[in-house]
């Protein structure tokens, strides 16, 4: 691994962190949502109507702020810009705007800010994450009775990480919300496919934990980490980041993961 890769790999796994100790403060009773009459589709958590702790998500954000401005010097000026930039009102929206995974909306606020265009959604999206996990956990009993093709049915998310659980079952896991649901071996989490002719193992010399399956149908990927043959067991969101190296490899032999698609 180079040691750029080294270092964003380090970066991330330090607002893994963060994010993980943000997400023990998140308490369920100040998580409210209620269903719209409309909803009748997945994801369903970008059709609820959601009230969190807007001052909280808020403190997440500007701690990952600071703590960005601080490993990346060169971000200090975009940080503090964003951060002054930054009220009641545009919080709320940024919420919103996170939960729709509505990139368009940061690409202006970024534009409008003349920062680099990548870190307001950046931001906001990790500092979402431990409200999204909560509300995964909150509607898990619906959602599991949910069509789970073409992407995580509690956020959106595209479906591109698995792991081979201790039992043997192949299990799609979302890093973005944690939820995590049980899918076919042999078939595409994208386009859903079973055709063998179709599908098609990538395995990499040295890791035997580690799988890449591809779909020439979609022309999509997922990782899959067999956990049974690791020894130090660790997060989802962990594993996804220590995998960064696969998803350069299944995009180098052209396989890609689909446009992601909110229901408004």
């Amino acid at each position: 691994m180079s040691t750029e890769n080294q270092q964003y790999e380090k970066l991330q796994e330090q607002i893994q962190q963060l994010s993980q100790k943000w997400a023990d403060t998140v308490m369920d009773d100040e998580l409210i949502t209620t269903v719209q009459s409309t909803v009748n589709s997945i994801p369903l958590i970008p059709q609820l109507n959601i009230s969190v702790n807007i001052e909280q998500y808020h403190s997440f954000i500007k701690e990952l702020l600071s703590f960005l401005a601080h490993e990346q010097p060169a971000l200090s000026n975009d940080c503090e810009m964003l951060e002054q930039s930054l009220t009641a009102e545009n919080i709320q929206e940024w919420f919103q705007s996170t939960v729709k995974i509505n990139s368009y909306y940061f690409e202006e606020y970024a534009q409008k800010l003349a920062i680099s265009e990548w870190l307001p959604f950046f931001v906001a999206e990790h500092a979402a994450r431990p409200f999204l996990q909560k509300l995964a956990l909150k509607h898990k009993e619906e959602l599991d009775q949910a069509d789970h093709h073409h992407g995580c049915p509690a956020c959106g998310e595209p479906a591109r990480f698995a792991v081979v659980s201790k039992k043997g079952k192949k299990e799609l896991t979302c890093p973005r919300c944690d939820y995590a649901w049980q899918e076919k071996k042999i078939s595409c989490a994208h386009c859903g496919t079973e055709d063998h002719n179709q599908l098609e193992i990538l395995k990499l010399e040295g890791q035997e934990s580690a799988q890449i399956h591809v779909c020439h149908s979609c022309k999509g990927y997922t990782k899959v980490i067999d956990v049974r043959k690791m020894i130090k067991k660790e997060s989802p969101q962990i594993l996804d980041i220590k995998t960064i190296h696969l998803d350069i490899i299944a995009q180098e032999n052209g396989y890609g993961i689909p446009t992601k698609v909110i229901t408004h």
